[in-house]
C-alpha cells in the first residue's frame, strides 16, 4: 500500500474510535515535550501528506510522522494486540477504544498557536469556571470588543475576554442561546451578553463533556435534540476549530450575508450504518479510496 492511502486508511480508524472521545489515559515513552491531558475531548484528526494529527480540544495537538513501517492500530478495549506493547510510541485510551502508534520515527506535540489565547499578548478576562468571576467585567469586554464584526464564537474563545471555555462548551453555549455561529459580536445588545455569560458560567461549574450530557457537540449528521433539524459541522475562525450547529434553532443574530464555507463532512443517509459522524467520515474516506483504487 502506498504511504498517502495508508495514512489515510489509518487516519480513518482513528476518527472512527476517537472522535468526541474524552481521553482516560495517555502514554508516549519517548516524548519528553507537553503531553495532552486525561479528561479534554478528541476534537479532529487530520491526515497529511506522510504524517497525522491528533487535535484536542484545548488546542493540543500531536503529530506522528508516517513511514512505511509505521501504523496506528486501533484496538477495542480487551483486544488482543497484534503487536508487542513494549514497542508502542503513543497510546490514547479512550472509553471502549484504544489507538497505538508504532515505528513512527517523529513525534511532535504542541500548542496549536492562536494570539488571541497567548496570556501575553493581553490581561486575561475573568475565569467563568470560577464562582466569583466578575460577570459585568466580562460583559464590559464583549461590548468593548474592537472587532466589531468578530464572530460570538471566536470571542468566546478569547481569553481577554474570559477564560474557561473550551471548544465543546463553545458549541453547547451558542447552541443553548440558539445563536447562529457566525453571529457578530457587534449585534448583540448589553443583556444579551449577560445572558450568554451567565448560561455560560452555570454551564462551566456544572461541567460535564461525557457524550450523553452534550446537546450539540459531537452530533453532526443526527437530528437536533430540540428542534428535529440537522446538526452541522464546520471549521471556524483563524484557529480553524471545529464547531458543531444546528442549522434550524441556532438562527439568532444570523447574519445578512452568509460565510462562504465548504462542510467539512460529507453527509450522508443518518440510516445507514453507525450514526456516529466519525464513522460516517470512516465510510466516506473507504468510499473515496475505493474510487481512486
Amino acid at each position: 500500500m502506498l504511504i498517502g492511502h495508508k495514512v489515510q486508511h489509518n487516519a480513518a480508524a482513528l476518527r472512527t474510535a476517537l472522535l468526541g472521545k474524552k481521553m482516560v489515559r495517555f502514554e508516549a515513552p519517548y516524548t519528553d515535550s507537553i503531553l495532552p491531558q486525561v479528561g479534554h475531548t478528541i476534537e479532529e484528526v487530520r491526515n497529511l501528506d506522510r504524517s497525522i494529527e491528533i487535535i484536542w480540544d484545548n488546542g493540543i495537538v500531536l503529530n506522528t510522522r508516517m513511514k512505511i513501517a509505521s501504523s496506528w492500530d486501533v484496538y477495542r478495549n480487551g483486544d488482543t494486540w497484534r503487536r508487542d506493547s513494549a514497542h508502542a510510541d503513543v497510546l490514547i485510551d479512550v472509553q471502549d477504544w484504544v489507538a497505538v502508534c508504532f515505528n513512527t520515527p517523529e513525534i511532535d506535540v504542541y500548542h496549536d498557536f492562536d494570539p488571541r489565547r497567548h496570556p501575553i499578548l493581553g490581561k486575561l478576562g475573568p475565569d467563568l469556571t470560577h464562582v466569583d468571576a466578575d460577570i459585568e467585567e466580562a460583559v464590559d469586554r464583549m461590548m468593548d470588543y474592537e472587532e466589531r464584526d468578530e464572530t460570538v464564537a471566536e470571542v468566546l474563545l478569547d481569553q481577554r475576554v474570559v477564560r474557561g471555555v473550551s471548544n465543546v462548551f463553545r458549541c453547547e453555549i451558542l447552541w443553548a442561546c440558539e445563536l447562529h455561529p457566525w453571529a457578530n459580536i457587534g449585534t448583540l445588545k448589553r443583556a444579551e451578553c449577560r445572558e450568554l455569560l451567565m448560561l455560560a458560567q452555570e454551564m462551566l461549574q456544572n461541567a460535564d463533556t461525557s457524550s450523553n450530557n452534550l446537546a450539540i457537540y459531537g452530533r453532526q449528521g443526527k437530528s437536533c435534540v430540540r428542534c428535529g433539524d440537522v446538526v452541522k459541522v464546520n471549521h471556524h475562525g483563524e484557529a480553524n476549530r471545529v464547531l458543531y450547529w444546528c442549522v434550524g434553532c441556532q438562527t439568532a443574530h444570523e447574519p445578512l450575508v452568509r460565510p462562504n464555507f465548504t462542510p467539512l463532512y460529507i453527509e450522508r443517509d443518518a440510516n445507514m450504518g453507525d450514526s456516529h459522524p466519525a464513522a460516517k467520515q470512516f465510510m466516506n474516506e473507504i468510499i473515496s479510496l475505493r474510487d481512486v483504487g
